[in-house]
């Protein structure tokens, strides 16, 4: 779908029927002429309300587009209001809702016979009415489209609660991904560092010896080596909370608009975790420190 003004247009705009309780429901504002009449919409006249981009781009001389005309598919329509610019809840830039073209119903009708689906805006007076208002809502649609009590809705209602579970449910999901990718990472590591005292107690298997020759028990070996792994893991979870401490940095002041942050509970649990993976896979090359003969271990070459 394009519209046109002259030898400009814009592809692919946005074009909505709506009524003219749009802009108590939206909170949108009028830059310039006005809403249709109930009048113009009983009689489906061809009149276009266009959002503040599109606007500009169709009238870049700066002139006030009340009263031209654009194209549409073919037909022609009379711009009769501007809409000033629309908050967008993410990201920064231009808004595509400020790209927009806005019909009255029966227009929209008209233009498009075969989108049967509608989107309706409701705007409560208090949140405390949140509840009574949706239910007068499903029961008043129920009626209107014959329900029967043991039949379900065929159709759905959002609310703000609603659009919270969407994105808890997105980014539960998302959390559980991560949290999987991460065990993986960090079995993989544990692997690496059980190796790497395996390695280190077998070349210091004389040294264990001499320390055991001279008085050294059990328990000081297991402790010796088991905070060696802990001390290796934990100089890991250093630098990678530091590379993670830049990166959110560069982010914070590249992308602004994300608002980047470094979490210190997050950072907490990272370290405690790099330091649990220690303990845990260091006991075993700690336990086998701590149990060479050391006779055996004096002699070895």
């Amino acid at each position: 779908m394009s519209l046109r003004a002259g030898t400009h247009k814009i592809s692919n705009s946005i074009l909505s029927g709506a009524t003219p309780q749009v802009k108590e429901t939206s909170n949108i504002e009028l830059i310039d002429g006005r809403i249709w009449t109930d009048s113009e919409e009983e009689k489906s006249s061809n009149v276009v309300v266009l959002g503040h981009d599109a606007a500009e781009t169709l009238f870049p001389d700066g002139s006030s587009p009340i009263g031209k005309d654009v194209e549409c598919d073919g037909d022609i329509f009379t711009v009769i209001g501007v809409l000033d610019k629309q908050p967008q809840p993410f990201g920064s830039g231009r808004n595509t809702n400020d790209n927009s073209a806005f019909f009255p119903l029966t227009t929209f009708r008209k233009i498009h016979p075969e989108i049967l689906d509608y989107w309706l805006v409701v705007k409560y007076d208090t949140p405390a009415h949140r509840a009574a208002v949706t239910e007068e809502i499903r029961e008043m649609l129920r009626v209107r489209r014959g329900l029967r009590v043991n039949q379900d809705d065929n159709f759905a209602i959002f609310g703000p609660d609603s659009l919270s579970r969407l994105w808890n449910s997105i980014t539960g999901g998302l959390f559980l991904f991560m949290v999987a990718v991460s065990s993986v990472g960090l079995m993989v590591g544990g692997v690496g560092v059980m190796n790497i005292m395996l390695v280190s107690v077998t070349e210091r298997t004389r040294e264990i010896g001499v320390r055991k020759a001279i008085g050294a028990r059990k328990k000081d070996i297991l402790l010796q080596f088991t905070i060696e792994a802990v001390t290796l893991c934990a100089v890991g979870g250093v630098i990678g909370i530091a590379a993670g401490a830049l990166f959110t940095l560069i982010l914070h002041f590249a992308v602004s608009f994300l608002h980047a942050a470094l979490s210190i509970m997050w950072v907490s649990v990272s370290f405690g975790v790099a330091c649990l993976i220690g303990l845990v896979f260091g006991i075993y090359p700690a336990w086998k420190a701590a149990n060479l003969d050391p006779i055996e271990a004096l002699r070895y070459e």
